[in-house]
């Protein structure tokens, strides 16, 4: 996977997400390592989900991982808790923020 690629997908977990329930401003920026190197942010905002591929200067965390794990917490596929003690991803900064990512939800592809 190239970065590109990571934020095209990063972008469709999220393009009929529910975040209506995430009252607070939350902005993660990601710090992606291997292949597809890069940063991108992910805020919510309004009820709404935003993927960019810039710095988030004024960012409540920054998590650090590979593309693979990074995707497996955005999509649900893994739990924050388990990624973390695999030592997948690392999280700094405001670990609550990064758990309102738990309220977002997500809507099945449709087919």
């Amino acid at each position: 996977m190239i970065y590109r690629e990571l934020i095209t997908e990063a972008r469709r977990v999220y393009v009929n997400a529910d975040a209506s329930s995430v009252q607070e401003h939350v902005a993660i920026q990601f710090d992606v390592t291997g292949n597809a190197h890069g940063i991108f942010y992910l805020e919510i905002a309004g009820g709404h989900v935003h993927v960019e591929p810039y710095n988030y200067y004024d960012h409540d965390a920054v998590i650090t991982g590979s593309a693979e794990a990074i995707l497996d917490l955005l999509s649900g596929k893994e739990s924050l808790s388990k990624i973390l003690m695999e030592d997948r991803i690392s999280v700094e900064g405001y670990y609550d923020k990064v758990e309102r990512l738990n309220d977002i939800k997500l809507q099945k592809e449709s087919r």
